[in-house]
């Protein structure tokens, strides 16, 4: 019996220290990864408030951390943001130098297919940019195993449609879009409104008021200072249309203002211009 009480405090008295040789405690992350991943994460914030000049920094910081650690997925990822801040910048040569640089490491090392898909998408968006037949690149992505890339993609093929005339073709494009995306990304549904508000300027003012009035909402909630300005400005042509001069001017000026605080002097320059024609 003595021995038997002996033994169970013997287990009792190192018990602790058993159970603390087994503990393992969790793998940390590097700490260059998270410095990589914190870097993102605040570039991208700033790219939603439309702070490009500060997301451009944070993004190429974030690319010298993702070469030093050599990992492909995030360069590709940062590579792409980057082409998107320099078309929002009008710097065209530099998002094409950094879309090349993506498409040249997707040809040496495994990607995800939704990467070699945004890779595709980025080239067709600058593709449009610039003017260049690169409305093919779409064919395929418009049936993406990826929602958000077929929503993203339709919106794109339709404004190729819409600028070359083929509005009947956008308009079935974007009323698409508008049917699957089901709160799977606002910014693309408040993208979509927009278009069809643009695409309805013409032939159904009215229409082209609800529908660029409902971008508008979703751009306010999302706090999307570029698109409210672009809301506003296209929304201020259509008032200018409907000879409402006192609704036309407010929303230019309300424009104005946004364009003004973002920097962007040429968009202010062009309200300006049709400001003084009211």
């Amino acid at each position: 019996m003595k021995n038997r009480i002996k033994f169970l405090f013997l287990i009792i008295l190192f018990l602790p220290l058993i159970l603390q040789g087994c503990y393992r405690a969790p793998i940390e992350e590097p700490y260059r990864v998270k410095e990589m991943e914190s870097l993102i994460k605040r570039a991208n914030r700033a790219f939603e408030k439309g702070n490009f000049k500060m997301a451009l920094s944070l993004y190429e910081e974030a690319l010298k951390k993702s070469r030093i650690i050599q990992d492909d997925n995030s360069t590709v990822m940062i590579l792409l943001s980057l082409s998107r801040i320099y078309t929002s910048l009008d710097k065209i040569y530099y998002a094409e130098k950094c879309l090349n640089s993506a498409e040249e490491l997707s040809k040496k090392t495994y990607l995800p297919e939704s990467l070699f898909e945004e890779i595709i998408f980025e080239k067709a968006r600058i593709g449009f940019l610039t003017n260049k037949n690169s409305e093919a690149l779409l064919d395929k992505l418009i049936y993406s195993d990826s929602p958000y890339m077929r929503i993203k993609s339709l919106n794109l093929l339709a404004r190729f449609k819409m600028r070359r005339g083929a509005n009947e073709e956008a308009e079935e494009f974007l009323n698409k879009s508008l049917s699957m995306n089901n709160e799977i990304s606002k910014i693309e549904q408040a993208n979509t409104l927009r278009l069809l508000g643009e695409l309805y300027a013409k032939k159904n003012k009215n229409k082209s008021l609800t529908y660029l009035l409902r971008a508008l909402s979703i751009d306010r909630e999302l706090a999307l200072p570029e698109k409210i300005a672009l809301d506003m400005e296209i929304l201020a042509g259509l008032y200018k249309d409907l000879e409402d001069k006192g609704r036309a001017k407010d929303y230019f000026l309300r424009a104005f203002e946004i364009w003004k605080y973002l920097g962007r002097e040429e968009n202010q320059i062009r309200i300006m211009r049709e400001l003084e024609s009211l």
